[in-house]
């Protein structure tokens, strides 16, 4: 294992991060984390070694000294470099007032959500327009369900179960917001599932977080609930994230 300390100074940026391996076609993981702060995580990834290859992390969201690890053998970093950061906010979500109160309100939440309190701990955003229960694990009638996020149809409030989200990166809380979020707040259909993963992902997407993380989290909800709707929903979002320019 190689650990690195890189200076971002809370800067959104993208981090090139040049690999040099000797086993290769192996795997190891890649993982960027707050150097201060484990639990926040901007991105853990596998990546294959190779003799030479440069890999892009892109963070709207990043720590003061951010602690870049490669976890497994026959892999160095040979050199970090950063550039600056860009989003793309051209899509007409962002100029509503209530998307970006919401987008703020989710960014705070997913970076602080590990260190934060659980069990029926509620959260609102500056606002007071949006409301999160952060639970422990989410249940009903004392039973457990495995999503680590659903959200009320009547009134709009969400719940997330720590449990999950302890487990994911940054960008991945984000993903599973903006998705609950697009559920009430965006889609025609609200319980249309390939809709908001299609509203969420055009403002994930346009505020620049990594594609991996959101194919990861969406592969982690996938495989807890295997069924003909989420096989669809993965082939729509390989075509969304793919045509996202």
């Amino acid at each position: 294992m190689q650990v690195e300390e890189f200076e971002t100074n809370k800067e959104p940026c993208i981090l090139a991060i040049d690999i040099y391996g000797s086993n290769k076609g192996g795997k190891v993981k890649l993982k960027i984390s707050d150097a201060d702060d484990k639990t926040k995580v901007y991105t853990q990834r596998d990546v294959v070694v190779g003799s030479h290859k440069t890999y892009y992390v892109r963070m709207p969201i990043a720590p003061k000294f951010a602690s870049i690890e490669l976890i497994g053998e026959g892999a160095d970093i040979e050199d970090i470099t950063m550039y600056d950061f860009e989003d793309d906010i051209s899509h007409e979500y962002f100029t509503r007032d209530e998307v970006n109160s919401f987008i703020d309100f989710a960014e705070q939440f997913s970076e602080n959500s590990g260190l934060l309190e659980a069990g029926e701990a509620k959260y609102h955003s500056d606002d007071n327009v949006y409301t999160i229960i952060y639970r422990d694990v989410i249940t009903d009638n004392g039973n457990y369900v495995p999503t680590p996020a659903r959200i009320n149809q009547a009134d709009g409030v969400m719940e997330v179960s720590k449990q999950h989200f302890l487990e994911y990166t940054i960008p991945m809380r984000m993903a599973i917001l903006l998705h609950e979020f697009s559920h009430f707040f965006l889609n025609d259909v609200m319980e249309d599932e390939i809709e908001a993963d299609d509203n969420s992902l055009k403002i994930y997407m346009g505020l620049g977080y990594p594609r991996i993380d959101a194919y990861n989290v969406y592969l982690d909800v996938f495989e807890n609930s295997p069924s003909e709707l989420n096989i669809e929903r993965y082939e729509a979002l390989n075509l969304l994230i793919k045509n996202h320019n």
